[in-house]
């Protein structure tokens, strides 16, 4: 006879966002394909970084600027390197290569591991995810007068 064991208070239940975007990748690729012959290889590769780009979009506004109040800057948890990994989805090897290129402010080093602040990683990724659609935007510019200058 089996038993069913009720989830304890450490298993929560995580919200839903309050806002959810769908976006479907293969228009994009599709515009991808109008400039450049691309193999199945190449194609799912593309798919994977349209995937990782919008997996977690950032929503900016130029005229309001959010402040951070002390309660708030005294709960930015400190993150492994690990965990910073695990939050963006990016290796662990990656994540100290930021810290050491000064990309991540290193928040403390206890021994030979390094600690970060949550939301310096987030505003990291952030910034990459800022770079990376500036660069994909100028690869269709660059794509578009290349293609259609002759």
């Amino acid at each position: 006879m089996k038993t069913v064991r009720k989830p304890t208070g450490a298993l929560q239940r995580i919200a839903p966002p309050a806002l959810s975007v769908n976006i479907d990748i293969d228009p994009l690729v599709e515009v991808v394909r109008r400039h450049v012959k691309l193999t199945p290889q190449a194609t799912r590769l593309i798919k994977d970084e349209f995937a990782q780009l919008f997996q977690s979009p950032s929503i900016s506004s130029s005229t309001h600027k959010p402040t951070t109040t002390k309660a708030e800057a005294a709960a930015d948890p400190v993150l492994t390197t690990q965990d910073a990994a695990d939050l963006v989805g990016v290796s662990r090897p990656y994540i100290v290569a930021r810290i050491e290129a000064g990309d991540i402010p290193l928040h403390q080093q206890v021994g030979k591991q390094r600690r970060v602040l949550k939301s310096a990683v987030l505003a990291w990724h952030r910034q990459e995810q800022t770079r990376r659609c500036k660069a994909l935007g100028q690869l269709g510019v660059d794509l578009d007068s290349e293609i259609f200058a002759g």
